[in-house]
């Protein structure tokens, strides 16, 4: 099987990591020429995409196209160019929505599923979001008119559409779902922990199910079904008391959430996308039993360890795979023994919470030491042990 990943930035990580762990071989496209996926494939090639003529014949050459970026120009007319070539693993109808968070709320709505409450009625503290952006890019908090007015002009310049609502500050969760156009498989539940720029720094499953997630795992197969969706689609949702509160839907391929998954699971959301898209089969494998999974990002700088978002990454262009580095399962990490400042997200795995917790400590423990550090910038949320 021969992949082609159209995008080298951390969706392209992704995909090219989560590839190579099916036995796929893997070609990235990007116009970025320091792109940190092309490390982590076969092949790459510095095009763009939807102009260049070699661009469309190295995809034409793949057994099936999964575009890893949120460009919807290229999207489109990606969907046009391969039209009568392999199949591109994308739902473009269901991403022109769910890119909207002004229409995916508007879909909340009419299917009444659990959402956060628009401004005015929700009061103070909000939440203010760009609507056609994702993740942490252009996002605010405000508890009071001032920063409110602030938070929209910041959002506005973005694009025109704002969302306004309820600031939740319970846990963030997050599910995919797989649908084939009439089944939708919800995947498994992950928890995400935010920086202070709302941009996700670490991942951990299974999560500690103080909330109905029967009511988030039916909500998000409904919102699937109501696309209808044939592809991926990331859900994400704060925990308020027991209900899982939808705020935002993605159509495309994550980032972070796959990969903890598949140390955890087994499952691996890339195989299952290629099986669906060349042969029509959508099968669920029951995977392993679930272990505890910690998958977080840091870097290395001025003698300290800081723990910073996913975006960081991005401005490392030669990332590797190295199991157990500093004792971790595995990590995917620019890191050399002769550099000062480095990157790296580590991957734990443990029969529990509290021995993955010890592997996670004895690691930090041998980079400080290894480094001959003295500094740990505890920006990260502590992860807490309920076993």
């Amino acid at each position: 099987m021969r992949l082609g990943i159209v995008g080298g930035a951390l969706q392209g990580m992704e995909v090219a990591y989560l590839a190579r762990k099916a036995g796929f071989e893997t070609v990235v496209i990007d116009r970025w020429d320091q792109a940190p996926a092309f490390s982590l494939a076969d092949e790459h090639a510095v095009l763009d995409a939807v102009k260049d003529p070699e661009a469309l014949r190295i995809l034409m050459d793949c057994d099936a196209v999964l575009p890893a970026n949120e460009d919807l120009e290229t999207l489109e007319r990606l969907t046009g160019l391969l039209r009568d070539g392999p199949p591109l693993i994308l739902d473009l109808q269901a991403y022109r929505l769910s890119r909207s968070k002004v229409l995916s709320n508007k879909l909340f709505r009419s299917l009444d599923v659990p959402m956060p409450r628009a401004w005015p009625e929700s009061g103070f503290p909000v939440i203010i979001k760009p609507s056609e952006e994702s993740g942490s890019v252009g996002v605010s908090k405000a508890n009071n008119e001032a920063q409110l007015r602030k938070g929209v002009e910041k959002a506005r310049q973005y694009g025109e559409g704002t969302v306004v609502q309820e600031f939740v500050s319970g846990r963030s969760v997050s599910l995919e779902v797989i649908g084939d156009g009439q089944r939708y498989v919800p995947l498994v539940t992950t928890e995400v922990h935010f920086d202070h720029l709302y941009d996700c720094k670490m991942v951990t499953t299974p999560v500690d199910l103080d909330f109905d997630d029967h009511q988030f795992r039916d909500s998000s197969a409904e919102v699937a079904s109501s696309l209808p969706l044939k592809g991926i689609m990331d859900v994400e949702a704060m925990v308020s008391g027991r209900v899982a509160k939808l705020i935002e839907i993605d159509a495309r391929f994550p980032s972070q959430t796959p990969t903890a998954v598949y140390h955890s699971t087994g499952i691996n959301m890339v195989s299952m996308l290629v099986d669906l898209f060349t042969s029509g089969k959508m099968e669920v494998p029951s995977g392993q039993r679930p272990r505890a999974t910690i998958y977080e990002h840091l870097m290395v700088e001025d003698g300290t360890v800081h723990h910073r978002g996913e975006h960081d990454l991005a401005y490392h262009p030669d990332m590797t795979v190295v199991p157990g580095l500093f004792g971790s399962d595995e990590a995917i990490t620019d890191y050399r023994p002769d550099r000062c400042s480095w990157a790296a997200t580590l991957i734990f795995t443990g029969k529990d919470r509290s021995e993955v917790l010890r592997k996670r400590k004895r690691a930090f423990r041998n980079i400080l030491n290894n480094m001959q550090m003295t500094g740990y910038q505890r920006s990260v949320v502590e992860v807490r042990s309920h076993d």
